[in-house]
């Protein structure tokens, strides 16, 4: 399976955001082992850059994206996912990025905390939480 991450659930894993790290952990471990194929954008790694050099210093940023890097793959963002972003009609400019980043790469879905930010797109959209307890069931 093919699982595209948004960034609030990678700064929930790489800051250890309490209450939302525990699902997010389970789905990074899922991935260390190979049961899931883990994907984020080149615009997240950047995003995620930012906030940890903000909350911590750039040294931790970079030290946390080399941790990062070794267990996901980076998708591109190029223009193709910016034209179509410009045309979409999400009310949120970042988050189309994502979501045409992620349609375009052929994944089977999105996790995000951001459900509401992701009702127009064509795939699904589960939190940690949702997608583990479908992990679960199976």
């Amino acid at each position: 399976m093919r699982v595209f991450l948004d960034s609030d659930v990678l700064l929930d894993y790489l800051t250890a955001r309490k209450p939302f790290v525990e699902e997010i952990k389970i789905i990074i471990n899922k991935g260390i082992i190979g049961e899931l194929k883990l994907f984020t954008s080149s615009l997240i790694i950047a995003n995620i850059h930012y906030f940890i050099s903000k909350a911590e210093n750039s040294r931790k940023a970079i030290y946390k994206i080399e941790k990062l890097i070794s267990f996901i793959k980076i998708l591109n963002v190029g223009e193709k996912e910016i034209i179509q972003s410009l045309k979409s009609k999400f009310k949120d400019f970042e988050d189309c990025i994502q979501n045409c980043c992620a349609s375009n790469s052929t994944m089977d879905l999105i996790i995000t905390r951001n459900i509401k930010d992701f009702k127009l797109s064509d795939l699904p959209i589960l939190t940690p939480k949702e997608f583990v307890t479908q992990l679960e069931n199976r």
